[in-house]
């Protein structure tokens, strides 16, 4: 928002505001404990996939919820990854050998961002991990 605009003539409370600024940041540093319990479900998932025939479904679940929250605590690259990992379920939903191998490298690249605390866009070391991934 421009400085020269008023928070009142928006209609912002201040106090609201500050309030709403305090419990994110609250949030903010149990982000990634929730999100490496994600991870292990993301790995839980692929382990299942030769005897539970909607693990794609929760692989696919859980890295949208993750691509959803990564970006507002700090990790804009687990929100790309995340993307990109629900955009290849989405268009390969009878995943073969050379897909799973896709797919475990885009859940290991989420593991890499976070185990490294890449945050933002994790500068060099980000755009490695990026690199080679399915866009």
């Amino acid at each position: 928002m421009p400085a020269d605009i008023d928070d009142d003539l928006l209609g912002l409370d201040p106090e609201a505001l500050a309030r709403a600024e305090a419990a994110l940041n609250s949030l903010s540093s149990r982000y990634l404990s929730w999100a490496e319990a994600d991870l292990a479900s993301l790995r839980a998932a692929l382990a299942e996939l030769s005897t539970d025939p909607s693990w794609l479904a929760r692989l696919f679940t859980i890295a949208h919820d993750m691509k959803g929250q990564a970006a507002t605590f700090g990790y804009p690259l687990v929100t790309t990854i995340g993307e990109r990992l629900c955009r290849f379920i989405d268009t390969h939903p009878t995943p073969d050998a050379a897909d799973l191998a896709k797919l475990t490298a885009m859940v290991d690249a989420i593991a890499q961002v976070l185990t490294n605390r890449l945050e933002g866009d994790g500068g060099a070391a980000g755009r490695d991990v990026l690199t080679g991934l399915v866009d």
